[in-house]
């Protein structure tokens, strides 16, 4: 049987060890960013971690195009772009939660795509 002060140290080893992979976690998640390019290379969008729009460039090619043929390619890029990202940010945060936790379920269900109609 394990003394009280052994079970301390093994809580205490385990909250550091959770603290480490949390704050590497956190480290990669803020250095996270994904960008994408149209097919025609039209369109680049760039988002952070949690799929925010940080970035909009538009080719030359831009010019010659509707507004809303632009816009639909704009929001197809960006939603690839988005998609992308969740696959990023689940990945790095199964090191932290575990790949089949009730969290990690939970996370993909914020992070995949969905189509609005």
């Amino acid at each position: 049987m394990r003394t009280p002060e052994e079970i301390m140290q093994s809580l205490e080893s385990r909250v550091a060890q959770i603290q480490e992979r949390a704050s590497r976690a956190e480290e990669q998640l803020a250095a996270a960013s994904t960008s994408l390019s149209s097919d025609d290379e039209t369109v680049t969008v760039t988002v952070n971690a949690g799929g925010a729009l940080t970035g909009l460039r538009f080719s030359p090619q831009a010019r010659g195009m509707s507004g809303a043929g632009l816009a639909e390619l704009t929001l197809e890029t960006y939603q690839r772009a988005a998609a992308e990202a969740g696959r990023k940010t689940t990945e790095i945060m199964g090191g932290l939660v575990g790949g089949d936790s009730e969290a990690m379920g939970m996370l993909q269900s914020f992070t995949d795509p969905r189509q609005e109609s």
